[in-house]
């Protein structure tokens, strides 16, 4: 008995080093910074979001992200809006080498908060105040360089249709790290 545990404890020590050279991480961050047209008040946002990924084979991965968006031009004096993205990618080309090219879908959920003018009381503008909160979907093309074995620099074009009638859509440019 205790010779087998000694045996699997050396034989632990001595693959250890091997499994820790083991490049090919499956987790990365990334974090955006782009423009999008807000379609449901014409909007032109400056988004940044934060992004983790998970390589699940040579062809596909996932995503989870949270992005923040904001506007002040437009058809409203001012947008923001938060959203949360679950992300499903398909890598053509397989995603284990210096590029990846990914094409991917899945779920968004958006709050919108804006504010519109209403008109003047006595020379002050007034306004009404609205949040807006609503499900939707995501279609990405997202094209990735990889620096070395550890950074990351990408390109992401996205459209987000959601439930009421909005339609988000931009460009983003993504740093990122495996870890």
């Amino acid at each position: 008995m205790n010779s087998r545990i000694l045996t699997l404890i050396i034989t632990f020590i001595f693959t250890f080093p091997i499994i820790a050279q083991d490049n090919n991480k499956s987790f990365d961050i990334r974090l955006g910074v782009g423009v999008s047209l807000l379609a449901s008040g014409d909007m032109r946002t400056f988004n940044y979001e934060n992004e983790l990924n998970y390589r699940l084979n040579s062809y596909f991965s996932s995503a989870l992200s949270i992005g923040l968006g904001s506007s002040n031009y437009g058809a409203y004096e001012h947008v923001s809006f938060t959203q949360g993205n679950g992300l499903f990618f398909f890598s053509p080309f397989r995603n284990n080498g210096k590029y990846d090219l990914r094409l991917g879908a899945g779920l968004s959920f958006c709050n919108l908060s804006y504010t519109v003018p209403q008109g003047y009381i006595l020379d002050n503008k007034y306004y009404s105040y609205g949040n807006d909160k609503s499900f939707g979907a995501n279609i990405v093309m997202e094209y990735t360089y990889l620096f070395n074995s550890k950074y990351l620099l990408g390109l992401k074009i996205f459209s987000q249709p959601y439930s009421n009638g909005g339609v988000n859509s931009g460009l983003m440019l993504k740093v990122g790290m495996k870890i």
